[in-house]
């Protein structure tokens, strides 16, 4: 088969074996065009017939001038049909295979996508052998050695911050062991009616741990027991500041002022225990002699009732004697 470079207008011979599509291309040895071919002798036509809907078109190379008139522009898609002219020399030299350009055949395609795929997996498989035989022959003690650094960095801020709170624990544990042994001895002083050696445990547990309440309570009452009131009011007041909601600091506070000659911060000590207990028949006897010494009749005869009637025997005799 015969084809003309519409460039140059070179004339070559092709062999119907080399065109493996519809259409290919062939590039000119004389002057470099790239030009298609086509397989359907139909499609070659004669030079002269210059059909300008199927003629080439490209900026002529400079120093090689086109044969005949100037072609009409090329289509812009390029691989439809193209006139592929066939002169009459026979002898025209032949198209190599390497000068035929076209897509490449799908099998040989597929055969190198394997092979890609193929030398990739070998270059994973090895880079994998070559880590473990490395991890295996790497001193572990070099890899190692900065983590156990860390973690015994690590582990002396904890252990420092565990050996504060265990130092913590132990004294906290020490005081409340001997709170509770002064506490303990106390309160059996306290029975016995040794009162002078009660308040000393008192003040000794109070000593080792100033934040609980209960020693100042119950030595704030031995107080008011040695009629030591302003020593009584100190020690309630730290009981409140401890712990509110200890109300029974209130009753003993109504008592000490009352005691003084007090009578209106008795009977407020005293409203403050009775909104929270209001069933103690002591509480409205207290508060009903409070009144009286303020002159006050009629709250004193309810309270000294009320008294009565919880069982309080001592409001029942006031109560008569008010009535």
């Amino acid at each position: 088969m015969e084809i003309v470079c519409p460039a140059c207008g070179k004339v070559y011979q092709i062999r119907d074996e080399q065109l493996s599509g519809t259409v290919r291309k062939a590039r000119c040895k004389s002057c470099g065009r790239v030009f298609p071919i086509q397989k359907d002798p139909s499609q070659n036509k004669d030079p002269e017939e210059k059909d300008a809907s199927f003629a080439f078109h490209e900026s002529e190379p400079q120093g090689h001038a086109a044969p005949g008139p100037s072609e009409p522009p090329l289509p812009e898609d390029s691989s439809n049909t193209e006139e592929v002219e066939t002169p009459a020399d026979t002898d025209a030299p032949t198209v190599s295979d390497d000068q035929i350009e076209g897509p490449e055949p799908q099998a040989e395609q597929g055969r190198r996508d394997y092979a890609a795929i193929l030398v990739l997996l070998a270059a994973i498989v090895a880079l994998v052998v070559v880590s473990f035989l490395g991890i295996r022959n790497i001193d572990r003690d070099s890899v190692f050695r900065p983590l156990r650094s860390i973690s015994r960095l690590t582990g002396f801020f904890e252990g420092k911050h565990t050996r504060s709170a265990r130092k913590a624990h132990l004294k906290k544990g020490r005081q409340n062991t001997a709170y509770q042994e002064h506490l303990s001895r106390g309160h059996g002083y306290y029975r016995a009616k040794k009162y002078n050696a009660a308040i000393k445990e008192y003040t000794l547990a109070v000593r080792s741990d100033p934040g609980r309440y209960e020693a100042y309570y119950w030595r704030g009452q031995l107080f008011g027991l040695r009629k030591e009131y302003p020593r009584t009011i100190k020690d309630m007041h730290r009981v409140l500041r401890l712990n509110p909601a200890y109300t029974k600091a209130h009753r003993s506070l109504g008592w000490a002022y009352y005691e003084m000659g007090k009578y209106d911060e008795a009977i407020k000590a005293l409203d403050r225990y009775i909104r929270s207990n209001p069933k103690d028949g002591w509480a409205f006897y207290e508060r009903a002699l409070a009144y009286h010494k303020k002159g006050k009749l009629e709250p004193a005869l309810k309270d000294a009732k009320r008294a009565c009637d919880l069982g309080f025997k001592r409001g029942c005799d006031v109560y008569k004697r008010y009535k």
